[in-house]
């Protein structure tokens, strides 16, 4: 968690992935440059906010222009996140932590092989930014199921041999 005013607190941002998925789905909903998003990055990095939304923004548009393929990101206000909100946020975790090995195996995911070195420029510079401003990213993983173990079969036909 980072150092957050009262009025982040307020907004409902006491961390950089919140923050990041709300301005995240504000862009594909359209709203990229919207008033809220800036407010947001006013409220949350004093003093920095055009130059860490201008790299917000140039992380997009590298990934948007590399990717591998059209990511999937919630409608702004769900509930729900979505595994390529999770994905991002877990490769600017991972920048954060200067895991590069993860970081290449996130951009191998996620972007064809003649963007990787741009996608991989601005994902550092916004884990950067948002690291000097106190908000570390907590890579969190969807929950996985549970582990089916054999068991007795349904199946009508189970155990009989042919015929």
């Amino acid at each position: 968690m980072g150092a957050q005013t009262n009025e982040a607190a307020e907004l409902g941002f006491f961390d950089g992935e919140t923050l990041l998925i709300r301005a995240l789905r504000r862009a594909a909903a359209g709203h990229e440059g919207c008033a809220l998003t800036r407010r947001d990055f006013a409220i949350a990095f004093p003093g920095d906010a055009d130059e860490v939304f201008v790299t917000f923004r140039a992380f997009l548009g590298t990934l948007a222009h590399g990717g591998r393929r059209k990511l999937r990101i919630a409608l702004p206000g769900s509930a729900l996140t979505m595994p390529d909100e999770t994905l991002l946020i877990a490769l600017l975790a991972a920048a954060q932590q200067g895991d590069d090995e993860l970081v290449d195996a996130y951009l191998c995911w996620l972007v064809r092989p003649g963007a990787r070195a741009s996608v991989a420029i601005t994902t550092r510079a916004l884990a950067t930014a948002l690291a000097v401003h106190g908000y570390w990213l907590i890579a969190t993983s969807a929950p996985h199921p549970p582990t089916l173990r054999a068991g007795p079969s349904l199946s009508p036909r189970a155990g009989r041999g042919p015929g």
